[in-house]
């Protein structure tokens, strides 16, 4: 097991001392009030008694799933099978929620990529280390504040805050840089060479993440949605909450994907523009030199009885009717607006 995974083990056996001591200032102070049982549940709200026993976090290799003391084959079947998976899911069993979280790379690269398993009950956590990718960021939120891990529900909610926490200003910034790219496009469209690539490549970033903030939000409402009543209510609130958090960022990141297509279609747009007018100046410069170069041609033929071959002002005249269709057709190009 790597160095950072047995800082990790560290941090949470530091959990688990802090939520054991937790326990009994509870108990004195139920004591000292001289309220029951009865009484404290009734303050603190119909809350589960599985909610009294001390929350267990652990992080495991896939091969040390048999020593979890799982029963459920389903479960075990589960656990076992994320060796493949690349998505993120939860599956809600009788006693335990399984499955597993893979977050691609956020903008940035803020986020390197995250893929680990999880078996959650109320009073357990065991995170399954697939490939090694979630070790120092779990790291880094398990230690971020520990008395804000009273259970098992709370500390894999703030797992996953925190894995996302920065996602939103990520795709802001996103936002923003397609928006200097929207004003380049329209103030000198000539000059974004290689501009699509990067364009189609944020594209395909922000596919993979809206998918993913997809998925986490199917997670998410699975377990608050808990029809067994497996967790506390207000650990059920905190993954509706999370899951609000996962549609917002799903939305934002759907919005710059369409974004991403007004933009090629406008810098399309603008080139097409740009030869249209290259076009029409040609197209303008060859009908200019239409009718001349048919006078030219006409009298080139040299005939013998053409008089205007032999005339005095012969020449003079074919200078003179040439500038005067030049400055008519000009006129006219003008009053249409091609010039």
């Amino acid at each position: 097991m790597d160095t950072t995974h047995r800082d990790l083990e560290r941090d949470i056996d530091r959990i688990d001392a802090m939520l054991h001591a937790d326990e009994a200032p509870r108990g004195r102070r139920a004591a000292k009030s001289g309220g029951s049982e009865d009484e404290s549940g009734r303050k603190g709200g119909r809350r589960s008694g599985r909610e009294a026993a001390a929350a267990r976090i652990e992080v495991i290799d896939l091969g040390e799933v048999d020593g979890l003391g799982i029963e459920d084959k389903d479960v075990l079947r589960t656990l076992r099978e994320l060796a493949t998976s690349h998505s993120t899911f939860a599956e809600a069993y009788a006693g335990c929620f399984a499955g597993s979280v893979c977050l691609p790379e956020a903008p940035g690269a803020t986020r390197k990529r995250v893929r680990f398993g999880f078996c959650l009950d109320a009073a357990r956590l065991a995170l399954l280390d697939i490939d090694g990718a979630h070790s120092g960021t779990a790291e880094g939120a398990l230690t971020d504040d520990l008395s804000s891990y009273p259970s098992a529900p709370r500390a894999l909610y703030e797992l996953l805050r925190h894995l996302i926490r920065e996602d939103f200003l990520r795709l802001v910034d996103v936002e923003g840089e397609l928006s200097d790219i929207e004003e380049r496009i329209i103030a000198a469209p000539s000059r974004l060479r290689g501009e699509d690539g990067r364009i189609l490549r944020r594209r395909r970033e922000l596919m993979r993440l809206n998918g993913a903030y997809q998925q986490l939000d199917d997670l998410a409402s699975t377990i608050a949605q808990d029809d067994d009543g497996l967790l506390p209510r207000t650990d059920r609130r905190l993954f509706n909450t999370l899951s609000q958090q996962a549609q917002r960022l799903s939305a934002k990141a759907q919005y710059l994907r369409e974004y991403c297509v007004q933009l090629i279609e406008l810098k399309d747009a603008r080139a097409d523009a740009r030869r249209d007018a290259t076009n029409l100046y040609l197209t303008v410069v060859a009908s200019i030199f239409v009718p001349i170069t048919t006078i030219t041609g006409w009298y080139g033929m040299n005939f013998s009885n053409m008089p205007e071959l032999s005339w005095e002002y012969g020449y003079a005249t074919v200078i003179a009717l040439s500038l005067v269709i030049i400055a008519a057709e000009l006129a006219f190009f003008k009053w249409k607006k091609w010039l």
